[in-house]
């Protein structure tokens, strides 16, 4: 009787294999890093081009909304706070206050002072 032959893996499949194999584990490194890069880094909002203000001109369908500050208050700067609220930063005589702002009905709720240490 004839012994049986051995047999032998094509040296072209080994290669692919392992090739496979090294790529495999490349990949899931390069994937756990950018994951962990992701997680670790601060979101950056994309970037929103610039409006000029001019440009709103007011309509009809577009009604121009009107606050009335007190005498000697200066408009600091303007927050959202929700939909038709918006939240106002006043100064008078340097005191700061916050004032909310109902822009459908027009009235100024009261908000909060700030005081400042000195």
């Amino acid at each position: 009787m004839e012994e049986p032959q051995e047999y032998k893996t094509p040296k072209a499949l080994l290669v692919a294999v392992i090739g496979m194999g090294v790529l495999i584990v490349v990949g899931v490194v390069v994937l756990a890093g950018v994951l962990i890069h992701r997680m670790s880094s601060k979101p950056t909002p994309p970037p929103l081009p610039p409006v000029a203000l001019s440009d709103a001109a007011p309509s009809p369908s577009l009604p121009t909304a009107h606050a009335t500050l007190p005498a000697g208050e200066h408009l600091l700067s303007v927050t959202r706070v929700r939909d038709n609220l918006l939240a106002l930063h006043v100064t008078e005589q340097g005191q700061d206050r916050i004032v909310l702002w109902d822009v459908p009905t027009g009235q100024l709720r009261t908000g909060l002072d700030i005081n400042t240490a000195q």
